[in-house]
Formats: structure tokens, C-alpha cells, sequence
């Protein structure tokens, strides 16, 4: 009878080389082409660091892509692997790469497995070329355009009450909410020993961590526990550049929003505008998002699209890094926060030069900006969560951006992005949990 290898886990995951398929006894799931790719090189090289260089090589032969495109290929990996905890499977080494984590081999009968499509392991080539031709047979479409499944990440919320102010810490795991906690502790600790009291008072503070960042909002209260206005700020950290955003905690430095001068040919009226500050070594220091919605012909449906722009550091211009645009839908469905939102990639358009003043690899901003891209060319939906909303400012949370402000239009309060979700159901025949 005709066998195949696979490849067993710690996780109890098999991975069928030949196949490019994740096997659990519950489930098939099929990865993408980089993901096969990274995911083998990583098994060949069983015992030995990979660089991310050989990986960003390996895992799209054909084009030139960024850091941010592999980040989110490992972290996909990781998520349908069904690491516990970050490293389970896949062990990141710091400032060299990645290395994967004692596996078994074994062998399995194909006639045996009903779930299996009926061809042998004839090499990674041959294999991929048939996938393709028996996709496009059986399902008349292109192998291709396969799209991934994927449903809402499921997070660890604490909230705690500091002084006068309510902190939520948003964590994928214990690991990474036990790191924050103790982050709280500390800068508590640094702002009490430089003043002699907690000066940050009446505030609402989120923080998130993932795996190559910290996430930070926060605005001040009045006496409705509405935030005031113009006191919302969102700050993206790089991992390595904690102490950075710590001192401005510690020292109670005020960031207000500023004017951005946009440097565009389009003048069309935002929906929303996100301001959003960086900390990292590539010298961008903001970014603001315009956001433009339009309600479909179908309740809970709208055109969702942005425009993404980067501030010049010499001439304090705004200049387009990018344009993109998709399909929001407002999901009918139990969820952890407020409202939970499904965006269905369309178009995605890089408008970014590069320019020496600027360190790609470091850039937060630009790998952040390449999440939409790697959505929009895997036709890969994703989650925006409406954390909190009074009128004309929502709070959101992307799953791989972290925390945004969107400050709605004052100018015309009926293109009010929160009004839009306000009380919205989608139509029964428009539901998009299928």
C-alpha cells in the first residue's frame, strides 16, 4: 500500500510534507504556499538556527518582501500549530531567527486516510503542481486562491482599578499578561518615586502585547468617565524599546494631536482619522490613517478603506505610504468586546519609497502597513474589535496592529464612524460566520 511521512509535533499536530497540510485528529487545514515553504526549511534544518533572511528568501522565491510578511507567516504558523505558548513548535532566537523544536517522523497509509487526496510524495514541486491541477478539476477554481479559515482570536482581559485610573491589559496567552502586569508594577513604582505620588490620575489605559510588540492607548476622563477630547493617544513599542515609552509614563509627558499637512491629490472627507505614534529605531515617529466607510445596500455591510500616510522628519509633512481597500462587515456573533468586525481584503497599493532616513527592517509602521498587504494578497479576511465607543471616537483593536484610536468627523456628526455601529445586527441573510 502506498505511504507517505509525517511529520508529529509536540502539539500532536502532524504536518504531511507532501500534501502541504496541517493533520489533528479533529481537523485538515491546508497552508499557504510560504507557509509550506518556511515551515519544511525549518524541519531540513532540524538542529541549526535559521536566519530570517534565509526564510524571507525561502518563503517567497519570486518577489522581495519585508520582515513584516514573515512575522506574520510564523505567527500564522504558530496559531495552527496550537502552541500553548510562544515557542512550543517554533523557537525564535533572538537577533539570529528561528529554530523548530523536537519533532517524530512517521509513516501513513494514504488509502487509509479518507481525508488525504490520492497522490504519493513525488518532491515538493511535483506535489504542489498536482494540488493545483486537482484543485482546479474538483473545485473550478485555482489552487491558488485558497483562503485560509480563520475566527476571532480569543484573548486574556484583566482589568484593574489604579488609583483613579482603570487599566486593561488585552494578552494571547499568561505568559505575556504576567510580563505586563509587572511593567504596570514598575512604572507605578518610577512615577511615585520621581513625584512622590502617582501624578497620572482619571485616566483609561490598554495595553497589549504580541510577539514583536507592545500596544498602548490611553485617554484622560471627565466626570462621566468620557474621554476628553484630543487627550486620546496610541503608541505602537518595539519589544527592545519598552524603556523608551517608560520614561514618558514616568515623566507624565503629554502628547496632543497635531495637524497633519497631507501631501496627497485626494481631498475626499475621512470618515475617521487615527493618529498613531511610534517608538523604534527607524526614525518614523507617526503615522495617521484616513479611514473612509460606506454603508452597502446590505445592513451590517460597508466599502472600508484607508489611506495610510508617514510624517517626513525634515519637513514635518505627512507623505502616502499606502492605499487599501475592503469589504467590513459587522459580525452576528457572541464576542469579547463591544462589537467584533470581519474585514474582507479587496486592493492593497503601495504608495512607500524608500528613503535614507528611514530603517525599513526597524520600521513598526511599515510592518504594520505590510499586514494589509499580506491580507489582501492571500484574500485573507481578519478582526477589527470595537473595545470602546463613546460618540465621534471608537476604540479598536487589530489583530496585528494592536490598539488605534478612530477620531471621528466634527465637521458633519453624520458620517460619525461610531454612529455606524451603534446597535447594528446584520440581516440574517447576511450573516458572515458561515
Amino acid at each position: 500500500m502506498p505511504n507517505t511521512e509525517q511529520i508529529r509535533f509536540q502539539t500532536d499536530v502532524c504536518y504531511i510534507e507532501s500534501q502541504g497540510i496541517l493533520k489533528t485528529p479533529e481537523s485538515t487545514l491546508k497552508l499557504n504556499l510560504s507557509e509550506q515553504y518556511i515551515l519544511s526549511y525549518l524541519i531540513d534544518n532540524y538542529g541549526n538556527p535559521v536566519t530570517k533572511d534565509e526564510l524571507l528568501k525561502v518563503g517567497w522565491p519570486d518577489r522581495i518582501v519585508t520582515e513584516a510578511s514573515l512575522f506574520q507567516v510564523i505567527r500564522a504558523l504558530r496559531v495552527k500549530l496550537n502552541e500553548k505558548k510562544k515557542g512550543d513548535v517554533i523557537e525564535t532566537l533572538p537577533r539570529v531567527g528561528y529554530q523548530i523544536r523536537e519533532f517524530t517522523r512517521e509513516t501513513i497509509n494514504f488509502q487509509e486516510e479518507a481525508n488525504l487526496s490520492p497522490f504519493k510524495k513525488i518532491g515538493k514541486k511535483t506535489a504542489i503542481v498536482s494540488a493545483i491541477g486537482l484543485a482546479a478539476v474538483g473545485a473550478g477554481i485555482g489552487w491558488m486562491k485558497y483562503v485560509p479559515s480563520h475566527t476571532p482570536t480569543n484573548y486574556i482581559i484583566e482589568k484593574d482599578r489604579i488609583g483613579s485610573n482603570d487599566i486593561i491589559i488585552v494578552t494571547a496567552n499568561a505568559d505575556d499578561l504576567a510580563d505586563l502586569r509587572s511593567k504596570v508594577k514598575e512604572l507605578i513604582k518610577g512615577q511615585t518615586k520621581k513625584y512622590g505620588k502617582l501624578v497620572t490620575q482619571n485616566e483609561r489605559v490598554y495595553l497589549l502585547k504580541t510577539d514583536e510588540f507592545y500596544s498602548a492607548a490611553w485617554c484622560a476622563v471627565d466626570a462621566n468617565d468620557q474621554c476628553i477630547k484630543n487627550t486620546d493617544f496610541s503608541y505602537k513599542i518595539a519589544t527592545d524599546e519598552w524603556d523608551k515609552f517608560a520614561n514618558i509614563v514616568i515623566n507624565n509627558q503629554k502628547v496632543y494631536h497635531e495637524t497633519p499637512v497631507i501631501q496627497t491629490e485626494y481631498a475626499r472627507e475621512p470618515t475617521a482619522v487615527v493618529y498613531t505614534s511610534y517608538i523604534d529605531k527607524s526614525g518614523i515617529r507617526s503615522k495617521v490613517m484616513h479611514y473612509f466607510m460606506t454603508p452597502t445596500d446590505n445592513k451590517g455591510i460597508f466599502d472600508y478603506s484607508l489611506m495610510s500616510f508617514i510624517k517626513d522628519p525634515d519637513s514635518g509633512n505627512f507623505r502616502a505610504l499606502a492605499i487599501s481597500a475592503s469589504k467590513a462587515y459587522v459580525e452576528n456573533r457572541e464576542s469579547q468586546f463591544l462589537q467584533t468586525i470581519k474585514i474582507e481584503p479587496e486592493m492593497f497599493h503601495w504608495a512607500y519609497q524608500p528613503s535614507p532616513d528611514y530603517d525599513e527592517k526597524e520600521s513598526l509602521a511599515l510592518k504594520h502597513t505590510c499586514h494589509f498587504e499580506c491580507q489582501s494578497s492571500d484574500k485573507r479576511s481578519y478582526y477589527n474589535y470595537v473595545v470602546y465607543k463613546q460618540p465621534n471616537l471608537l476604540l479598536m483593536l487589530n489583530e496585528f496592529t494592536g490598539f488605534f484610536w478612530n477620531s471621528t468627523s466634527q465637521g458633519d456628526p453624520s458620517i460619525s464612524y461610531s454612529d455606524y455601529f451603534s446597535g447594528l445586527v446584520p440581516d440574517e441573510k447576511n450573516k458572515t460566520d458561515k
